[in-house]
């Protein structure tokens, strides 16, 4: 066979955030993290064997090498998952985004898990995830292969609403669905304030969040958050859930705006969103909270019933803005395909 393993894999979103890395090399957290899996906003990768010196790169139709900077991790990772199998072949990979990546909306997630599912599935000649499964690799132990080039990563290989457990050791961390994509269809509307590539990366940021005087505190207190989000996901609750994701995506850009390197992700657009959604929410205009990743983007997560709603406000106040619109996902695909 000479066609493709395509395996495309959404971004998610954080409701509680991975921020901070006890183990850099082992990618182990220092909280625990709960996130929705998207669907539109989503990466497609597809990987064959190829007879050449190294693999054949290609991203979004232009070839890249191991020397370019913005797709090193990559590389790293394919060496990575080589070095585990013990597999010398080399790959031809072919990947592109349905969004805009290095600016804050999790592109090394559903970038990483994305490579990590096609180029398991051309070594292993695995069309389809029960093929994976077969030979050993489950839903799980994807995730934890996908963890180990971007945390976050491990998150996407799961449909839904998404826990990822740090464990007591690294070894004991652990990624599992905690709810369906079926259990609340919850939408996620993104703000592009800036389509830039953020100026600090989410690893420099995680390793800087340790310097921060406000960075032990949001430790003790997340245990506690996470059990009122759990419930307010059950209950279907925006009102409860709402406070908390704002409450959290705060506290997270406090945290790294206090580090003893302090670093300003949020631009004067990202800063002007956030007071006009919070004034048209209180004035009865809108049902929909926001939250934010590491870069200066905005999500707006809202129910389904609000959508139509969040759109006319939007197109109101910013008839120009660009915008991403989303929702909850239910996991991802594989495939082979023939071209």
């Amino acid at each position: 066979m000479n066609g493709f393993y395509r395996a495309t894999v959404a971004s998610n979103i954080a409701f509680l955030k991975y921020w901070g890395k006890r183990d850099k090399a082992l990618q182990w957290p220092a909280n625990d993290s709960l996130s929705m899996t998207l669907d539109q906003l989503k990466t497609e990768t597809r990987a064959r064997l190829y007879q050449g010196d190294d693999h054949l790169f290609r991203f979004e139709g232009r070839v890249y090498t191991r020397q370019t900077r913005q797709f090193d991790k990559a590389f790293r990772h394919l060496d990575e998952l080589a070095r585990l199998l013990g597999e010398e072949r080399r790959l031809e990979i072919d990947t592109l985004n349905h969004f805009p990546i290095g600016a804050g909306m999790a592109s090394s997630a559903s970038g990483l898990a994305a490579l990590t599912i096609a180029t398991l599935a051309a070594w292993l000649d695995a069309p389809t995830f029960d093929r994976l499964a077969a030979q050993g690799f489950s839903a799980e132990r994807l995730a934890h292969l996908s963890r180990l080039g971007s945390g976050s990563a491990g998150r996407s290989l799961f449909g839904g609403y998404v826990v990822w457990e740090a464990g007591v050791t690294a070894d004991q961390q652990r990624v599992w669905p905690f709810a369906p994509a079926t259990a609340w269809n919850l939408r996620d509307t993104v703000v592009v304030c800036s389509a830039d590539e953020k100026s600090l990366s989410s690893s420099d940021a995680h390793q800087e969040a340790w310097s921060s005087p406000l960075f032990k505190p949001r430790l003790a207190g997340l245990p506690e958050r996470m059990k009122a989000m759990q419930a307010a996901l059950e209950r279907r609750d925006m009102e409860s859930l709402g406070p908390l994701l704002e409450t959290e995506a705060l506290e997270m850009h406090a945290v790294i705006m206090t580090a003893g390197q302090p670093h300003q992700y949020l631009a004067e657009a990202s800063l002007d969103f956030l007071v006009r959604l919070r004034n048209a929410r209180q004035a009865g205009k809108v049902q929909a909270y926001f939250t934010i990743d590491a870069g200066p983007n905005i999500h707006v997560i809202h129910e389904a019933s609000e959508h139509e709603k969040l759109c006319q406000w939007l197109k109101s106040e910013y008839p120009t803005q660009l915008l991403l619109h989303d929702k909850v996902g239910s996991g991802p695909q594989l495939e082979y395909v023939s071209h």
